[in-house]
């Protein structure tokens, strides 16, 4: 019964059908009057009503009216979907997905298109919320961008820094800073050698109280010389970690050692309090290279300084050099002047230095003068001031000693020399030298007449034989 009911329906068929239906159904009206009024006004004695009653008449009337209020309403019921239809059409086309179009349930083309357009919103809610997803990640690879945007920014202000000859501290302190940008809320620090103490102590810090700062050191034998991190992936492992972690209260530390040359001169740390804090591999990446730049602030620390000796040192002896002894001499003159005191100076020439250069080469030559220099740093005290002249020459300047005090000091120089030089190079040959000694103000009130007395005297010494002092 529901098959063959199904079967007489029009709800499945399609709209087509429904259409044809609903027409034929609101023209049942017009054809009647159609007849009516032919039958009355054209053909009046044709009579298709003949023998009905009033009642009957009006019977088929209202089956009319019943029949055309049926059109109507499968009119109405093919309109109303489609108006439906076309205004969540509407709501899709302005981003309001609708939940379900209801029409979807119609077995009709209407219903196909419900639900292709339910498909559809379908496709679009997911469309929309892969898009979020990637906006969600296209976000956090802009805040990296940024972040390494940031940090190249601060490694080319740092290498100006650097190349600007900026003090080692100041460089530190900006590279510290810039640190937040890349873990923010954290302390950070850098610990230099101090070869005094051989202790590390630290040099440059951010974020951290001066008190926790001055208890802050560690020893030499402590420093690490690989990356230490401790977070919540990697505990506590190693002992200088645990001891920094300890004073300073954190919770995750990264310790990153500054090496130049091989040789471990300090350590660039960055930690906080954070739980279940982990450092990021980008993050470790950038420290890396923030370690690179303090160490190449270090090291061109370093050169500075050494460039700074040398400009004042004789490069193979260590020696002060002949322009920083000239101005040393001068400058202890003035202080013999004003105080009424003596200057002594020797002038030391080596015999025979160049047969010996020839006898044993270059490189024994050269360490003969590293050991001469070592024996005259060694036969003075912490005032006096020795420097290399020239190949075999070298001069001493004795601060408050007279010529009498001088002679004693150039004569206990020529005994160290002439049995000292000759075990250390295991050679047989003596090694001995000429010293000649003058006094300010005796000799000169300058250093040029006090140099120039000195060589003179120097040369008579050598006249009258090796191996001697003369006055």
């Amino acid at each position: 019964m529901m098959s063959f009911m199904k079967k007489m329906s029009i709800v499945p068929k399609g709209l087509r059908y429904k259409t044809m239906v609903a027409f034929s159904l609101m023209s049942v009206i017009p054809l009647l009057i159609c007849v009516w009024l032919v039958t009355t006004y054209i053909f009046p004695n044709i009579n298709l009503f003949f023998g009905l009653s009033i009642g009957n008449i009006s019977l088929i009337l209202l089956i009319a009216v019943f029949i055309s209020l049926l059109g109507l309403y499968i009119t109405k019921e093919i309109i109303d979907p489609v108006v439906k239809i076309a205004d969540e059409a509407k709501m899709i086309a302005v981003g309001k997905m609708p939940m379900m179009v209801k029409t979807s349930l119609r077995e009709d083309e209407i219903g196909d298109l419900s639900k292709s357009l339910n498909a559809m919103t379908q496709k679009i809610k997911e469309n929309v919320e892969e898009l979020k997803t990637y906006e969600s990640r296209i976000r956090l690879i802009n805040l990296e961008i940024n972040k390494k945007v940031m940090a190249l920014s601060s490694v080319l202000q740092i290498g100006n820094l650097i190349t600007s000859n900026t003090s080692l501290a100041a460089v530190l302190d900006f590279l510290l800073q810039k640190t937040q940008d890349i873990v923010p809320d954290s302390v950070s620090f850098v610990m230099l050698l101090d070869d005094a103490s051989e202790e590390f102590k630290v040099i440059a810090n951010c974020n951290i109280e001066k008190v926790e700062i001055e208890r802050l050191i560690v020893k030499k034998e402590e420093v690490v010389s690989q990356i230490v991190i401790v977070d919540k992936d990697t505990p506590a492992s190693h002992g200088i970690a645990s001891k920094i972690i300890a004073e300073l209260g954190l919770k995750n530390i990264i310790l990153l050692p500054i090496i130049v040359s091989i040789r471990k001169y300090g350590i660039l740390a960055i930690g906080n309090k954070k739980q279940d804090f982990v450092f990021s591999e980008d993050e470790k990446e950038v420290l890396n290279v923030f370690l690179k730049q303090a160490s190449i602030a270090v090291e061109n620390d370093i050169l500075l300084k050494t460039a700074k000796e040398l400009a004042v040192r004789d490069e193979l002896t260590g020696l002060y050099n002949q322009s920083y002894i000239h101005a040393s001499l001068n400058e202890e003159i003035k202080r013999s002047i004003l105080y009424q005191r003596s200057c002594g100076l020797l002038l030391v020439d080596i015999d025979d230095f160049r047969k010996f250069k020839e006898e044993f080469g270059k490189e024994k030559a050269e360490v003969l003068l590293r050991i001469s220099g070592e024996l005259l740093k060694g036969a003075l005290t912490e005032v006096d001031k020795v420097a290399r002249l020239r190949d075999d020459r070298f001069a001493i300047v004795l601060p408050e000693k007279n010529k009498k005090q001088a002679t004693y000091i150039a004569e206990e120089i020529r005994k160290k020399m002439e049995s000292g030089v000759c075990k250390i190079l295991k050679i047989s040959n003596k090694v001995t030298v000429c010293i000649g000694v003058s006094e300010n103000p005796i000799d000169g009130s300058n250093a040029n007449e006090l140099m120039d007395e000195a060589e003179k005297i120097l040369k008579r010494a050598k006249s009258l034989g090796k191996n001697r002092v003369a006055v």
